[in-house]
């Protein structure tokens, strides 16, 4: 049974249906959450704000994109309103690497060790806003091109664009860090 059945079933009154989509999202959906706020209770917390929104707006979800993308849609949204809230305490001049990982990642652990890893993370949430997302996006919870535009509100066009842009300025930033090291 796909996604948009699922929701079609919750619609109807079967609260098992949801259950099984929270199941099936609520890792992936918590680690690109906590990877964009940088804080596992504060990615908890919003995790849970996101479910909650697809309760209540279950009915509003039209099928135009896929249940993930307007899932994903709802969390970058809490992610944003989560930034702009003024009760945010700002934790400033924290070290990288005494944050935790909020999932242990083998496909990037595999590739570089903990130095490289956190020199990634660092350059990564210095990118701009719309390519770090693209990025996010795209390397951990391996959207298409075309989910990150629905996710966005964008044309493919552009997600790709903010991907290219990121990966240059990674690219460069990473080999700048690299040659200072030496």
């Amino acid at each position: 049974m796909d996604d948009k059945d699922l929701l079609d079933r919750y619609i109807a009154g079967d609260e098992s249906a949801l259950t099984v989509l929270v199941r099936q999202y609520q890792k992936e959906l918590y680690a690109f959450v906590c990877r964009h706020v940088g804080n596992m209770d504060d990615a908890a917390d919003l995790t849970q704000k996101v479910f909650v929104n697809v309760f209540l707006k279950a009915e509003q979800f039209n099928g135009t994109s896929s249940f993930k993308t307007w899932l994903y849609q709802i969390a970058v949204n809490q992610c944003k309103n989560h930034f702009r809230s003024k009760d945010r305490q700002r934790i400033e001049d924290v070290e990288l690497e005494k944050l935790p990982l909020c999932v242990e990642d083998d496909k990037v652990q595999k590739l570089v060790g903990n130095q490289e890893q956190a020199m990634l993370r660092s350059a990564i949430d210095n990118l701009p806003e719309k390519q770090r997302l693209t990025v996010r996006l795209r390397l951990y919870q391996e959207c298409t091109f075309a989910e990150i535009a629905d996710i966005m509100s964008s044309s493919v066009g552009t997600a790709k664009a903010h991907y290219h842009q990121a990966v240059t300025t990674l690219r460069k930033t990473l080999s700048e860090d690299q040659y200072a090291s030496h």
